[in-house]
């Protein structure tokens, strides 16, 4: 049985993963980290995060209070799973590596620095920092990869992404990681080469468009998320993958296409 923390219980993408791991056969979900001073620390993380009942973790002010058992939160856990603010993700990550422990991070718009610290703390542990955790998104990055390999002289690239009006950053962590698959695939041309769009309206869960425009004819590539669950079912399946890397004493940046 994987043991995992969450931080943000009440968050969007967060109370969702918490709903999903409880049900995953393979996953104990032993606690959550709350932002301190809220009302709902040291509730039960169930009723936090809307799934309607108790679950048997709490919600911790922070990630190193003592459970009731005495144990230390992180010492008592295998995976840590973060979809939160860049403050508390930077954070989390220092924890994760004083503590030895695997970290999933979903949280996005770093800057160069903070993604140099990913990459020195995946030298002592398992890590996996990516905008995306859709199983069909990691499949489009292939398909987008390949066709930008077949098409990069014949067409021009854009992005058009669109998303909720709270979403800070622009573009979206996962057209940027669209563009890096394409590119990776192209041998004259690279990331600069591709257009980026950003929509922020309403409600918007997640939509990404990739146009391939040519002479005459133009070629899609579209997801388009109608229910975030799904990020959070591949959350939970990145959190097992890291937790076997973890039990093996392997460490590492990896990403979603390591689940395929």
């Amino acid at each position: 049985m994987l043991k995992v923390v969450i931080t943000a219980p009440r968050g969007t993408m967060d109370s969702l993963i918490v709903q999903e791991a409880y049900k995953h056969e393979a996953i104990q979900v032993i606690g959550c980290v709350g932002t301190p001073g809220r009302s709902y620390i040291g509730e039960d993380a169930g009723l936090v995060c809307g799934l309607g009942k108790e679950i048997g973790a709490p919600v911790y002010a922070d990630i190193e209070d003592l459970t009731d058992d005495g144990e230390m939160l992180i010492e008592a856990c295998d995976v840590v799973i973060d979809y939160s603010t860049i403050e508390l993700s930077m954070a989390v990550l220092d924890k994760c590596v004083e503590h030895g422990k695997a970290y999933l991070c979903g949280t996005t718009g770093f800057a160069a620095e903070q993604l140099e610290a990913f990459a020195k703390a995946s030298e002592s542990i398992p890590i996996m920092q990516t905008a995306n955790t859709s199983f069909v998104v990691t499949v489009m990055k292939k398909l987008l990869a390949e066709a930008a390999a077949y098409l990069e002289e014949k067409a021009g690239m854009e992005i058009i992404e669109a998303h909720s009006d709270t979403k800070l950053d622009a573009p979206s962590g996962t057209a940027i990681e669209l563009a890096q698959a394409m590119a990776g695939g192209m041998k004259n041309k690279g990331y600069d080469d591709i257009t980026f769009h950003s929509v922020r309206a309403g409600n918007t869960p997640s939509s990404h468009h990739v146009l391939f425009g040519c002479q005459g004819e133009m070629f899609q590539i579209t997801h388009d998320a109608y229910d975030w669950r799904c990020y959070a079912i591949g959350a939970c399946d990145a959190a097992l993958f890291l937790g076997k890397k973890l039990d093996a004493g392997e460490c590492g940046s990896f990403q979603m296409s390591d689940l395929l």
